[in-house]
């Protein structure tokens, strides 16, 4: 003779589990999502940092002397803030450009300074203060017998900001911002 169970089946607990279990799973995975295109969208700003920075590191002022009539003809182009604003701008493939913000800004030696450590930060475009964007600032250095000129490396900075809306969980829009310094080599 066969033993039947007399306790009784819970036909309404998968259901249940189910309801409470899935929110949160479906939550998780959606959450999973956004937050990579966020990352995504992150890695895609700081690389449009990182090669303008690049680009304008080797396209300054030595670059508009030896280049100065192939820019007049208009074969090259002459390098200014807007040209680098626009260059940073087309590397942008998968993001809205009117949310891209773009700064580029030089880090010189101030004029008559008396040690490597008195620097400014200037425009771009603002070739009186900047040495016209040459690789090299400099000053003397009274301390040695005889005095000695002393270069030291100009940096440019560029900051690359973007507004990244989330659109999901009712999150507002999120300022992403990549900054890159690197010294100028041309």
């Amino acid at each position: 003779m066969l033993h039947s169970p007399t306790k009784r089946k819970r036909e309404a607990a998968t259901a249940v589990e189910a309801a409470v279990v899935l929110p949160i799973a479906i939550f998780l995975v959606l959450a999973t999502m956004v937050g990579g295109m966020g990352v995504s969208e992150y890695q895609q700003m700081a690389h449009i940092a990182r090669e303008t920075a690049r680009f304008a590191s080797v396209h300054g002022g030595q670059y508009a002397k030896q280049n100065a009539a192939a820019i007049a003809a208009g074969t090259l182009p002459k390098v200014d803030k807007q040209y680098l604003i626009d260059y940073a701008k087309a590397k942008a493939s998968g993001l809205n450009k009117s949310k891209l913000e773009v700064k580029v800004t030089m880090t010189v030696l101030t004029p008559g300074a008396t040690s490597a450590s008195s620097t400014e930060t200037v425009d771009w475009d603002t070739t009186t203060t900047n040495q016209n964007r040459s690789p090299y600032s400099a000053w003397i250095d009274n301390s040695t017998t005889p005095a000695s000129n002393v270069e030291v490396c100009n940096v440019v900075t560029v900051q690359v900001s973007y507004l990244w809306t989330p659109g999901l969980f009712g999150v507002g829009p999120k300022k992403l911002t990549s900054t890159v310094v690197t010294g100028m080599s041309f």
